[in-house]
């Protein structure tokens, strides 16, 4: 099964409008634009969270792994997502180690962004106000899970 379908299937979960996951999915891709509680869904998904959906009890159970957000993301819960806050949430949430810079300064999205552009994550031309879609959004999310596998197969190998 290729890697933005096991993202499909194990990401996210079932919303209140959607009756099943893949129909989560179906909504999430013609979601114009995605909001902050997408990417918040999605991590938790992908660490394994099963439960309702809800963003409190996500953050809470992304919090309880060490994976900790900025005060205020549940008053941004409907707030479009950008390139910079989304990228910058899923490489914190994926345990991205990053470069010089983005370890220099792990808050930012700027040089978030940056190490997204880098690795091909993101086209060159992005900008960290760019408001994403949630097609673009499970995009991104494919990628960084590549990613982050990549870096952690490195890692095992590397002992």
């Amino acid at each position: 099964m290729g890697l933005f379908a096991a993202i499909m299937l194990g990401a996210t979960g079932a919303s209140a409008l959607a009756e099943s996951k893949n129909e989560y999915y179906r909504v999430l891709l013609r979601k114009k634009p995605a909001t902050v509680e997408d990417v918040v869904r999605a991590c938790a998904r992908y660490k394994g969270y099963e439960a309702t959906s809800d963003m409190k009890e996500e953050l809470t159970f992304l919090f309880n792994m060490g994976i900790k957000f900025r005060p205020d993301i549940e008053k941004m819960k409907d707030v479009p997502l950008t390139k910079g806050n989304a990228v910058h949430i899923l490489l914190t949430a994926m345990g991205y180690k990053g470069g010089f810079m983005y370890r220099l300064f792990p808050n930012s999205q700027r040089f978030a962004l940056r190490e997204a552009i880098y690795m091909n994550m993101v086209p060159s031309e992005s900008t960290v106000d760019e408001v994403m879609s949630g097609g673009d959004l499970l995009t991104l999310l494919a990628k960084v899970v590549e990613e982050t596998d990549k870096q952690k197969k490195g890692a095992e190998g590397s002992k």
